[in-house]
């Protein structure tokens, strides 16, 4: 008779009930959506939350779109962060799947060590260096999951994912948002950081428990080996990671596109900067009704954006669609820089709040479906990274942008700005063939 060591058979049990994410399509969905969550987190830090603690501790809104846009810079270095992980991976556990455990390990600690600190309003360059290393952390996850997902996910699948994805970080946005809003009114920042960490932990350990594909290792002390595909488009130089960049970067269509999302992107920063110190201080709202607020607003937007964006491109296709949102975002903006001085309520701000934000994350999620088809698998982190890092710099200068905007020239010759924005981005677009085409740039092996 023919025994068997218990800890094998253990072994042998869980990598047969566990499914790989690359079979199982409800397994990778789950998963990829829960990190994108996590991601919402550090930005309803970041983008709600916080600023709107400051503009009421009454930072001006130069202090809060410096907050802003140093917090949110990290997502500017994406392309550093996608060549790192192009290049090297610790391949028996996938190409990606190592990057993301240790991005969350370092979140976690990091919201940890807010907690003991815990700083005031008052300390917004302190607060702004613990908001940037946490963005560091999730800017290092999203492009390991943006890699994971080019990886994965079959093109027919990439805009309901797409879709999912950007609903689900919105989702964990308005979450964070309105919880943060609620526990920094009363100050209590280490409560606040703790439980946030808490989540942190308790959903990377449910993402440790799945390979990419099947026979890799769980952990590095587990038994597996690296998959064919992991070996196949994993590089072993640089030369031709950065090959596969600068061809792709020598259609004039592709740097079109590239200017215009990161002018699509910018537009973001009147949501992001210029509205809390707008509700705050000139509003009289508190701090805690501006989260709730944009908290509501977010979660709509998420509900919506995990649907709407794929309805609307299969019915009216990418460019119809693409314009449309252009459109309505520049026309919101002129209706509020015209109307603003005559502003006797909310009504107004709040209308043309949600219209931005609802429109910026539509826009987003269709410009990122076109980004995802122009990238090769296999510098696909790097590429596709450099798609994300243009738009997230440019959002992140524009926030510390429009704060000066604000104090030279008033509120309202900040919201004609972002119409203007719009209205060149959508004319780089248009000139990029943006949906015109299917593209077919590919990196040679």
């Amino acid at each position: 008779m023919t025994h068997y060591a218990p800890e094998i058979a253990i072994q042998d049990i869980a990598e047969t009930a566990i499914p790989a994410m690359s079979e199982n399509i409800y397994l990778r969905s789950t998963a990829i959506i829960l990190l994108y969550f996590m991601q919402g987190i550090v930005a309803g830090l970041s983008l709600i939350a916080i600023p709107a603690w400051l503009a009421a501790g009454g930072a001006s809104p130069i202090e809060v779109g410096g907050f802003v846009g140093t917090a949110m810079l990290p997502w500017s270095l994406k392309l550093f962060n996608g060549l790192l992980m192009d290049r090297f991976t610790y391949r028996p556990m996938g190409r990606r799947r190592s990057w993301i455990l240790v991005a969350q390990a370092l979140m976690m600690l990091t919201l940890f060590l807010f907690a003991i600190v815990a700083p005031s309003a008052s300390q917004i360059v302190l607060l702004a260096g613990f908001c940037f290393t946490l963005n560091i952390c999730a800017a290092f996850n999203d492009v390991a999951v943006d890699g994971m997902t080019v990886d994965l996910v079959p093109e027919e699948d990439r805009t309901t994912i797409n879709g999912f994805m950007f609903g689900s970080q919105t989702l964990g946005v308005s979450a964070a948002g309105f919880i943060a809003g609620q526990l920094l009114v009363d100050d209590k920042i280490s409560t606040m950081a703790v439980l946030f960490g808490a989540f942190v932990g308790i959903a990377s350990l449910f993402i440790s428990l799945f390979r990419e594909r099947p026979g890799e290792r769980l952990f590095p002390w587990t038994s597996g080996e690296a998959s064919p595909e992991c070996t196949a488009r994993q590089h072993a130089a640089w030369l031709p990671i950065l090959r596969g960049i600068f061809q792709s970067l020598r259609s004039p269509s592709i740097l079109l596109f590239l200017i215009g999302f990161g002018l699509a992107t910018a537009t973001f920063s009147l949501t992001d900067s210029v509205a809390p110190t707008l509700a705050v201080q000139q509003l009289g709202w508190g701090s805690d009704d501006y989260s709730n607020y944009a908290s509501v607003v977010g979660l709509v937007a998420a509900i919506a954006g995990a649907t709407m964006p794929t309805f609307l491109v299969r019915w009216a296709g990418l460019r119809m669609t693409m314009s449309t949102l252009f459109l309505i975002l520049a026309i919101a903006a002129m209706i509020a820089g015209a109307t603003f001085e005559n502003w006797e309520s909310s009504t107004i701000f709040a209308t043309i709040f949600a219209v931005q934000y609802v429109s910026s994350l539509f826009l987003s999620i269709t410009l990122i479906v076109w980004a995802m088809r122009l990238c090769d698998p296999a510098i696909a982190a790097s590429l596709f990274a450099l798609f994300m890092a243009v738009p997230n710099l440019a959002r992140s200068l524009m926030s510390g942008s429009l704060g000066w905007i604000v104090e030279g020239s008033g509120f309202a010759a900040a919201y004609y700005v972002v119409a203007a924005i719009s209205l060149a981005a959508l004319a780089l677009c248009l000139l990029a063939k943006v949906g015109v085409d299917e593209p077919l740039h590919r990196t040679e092996k």
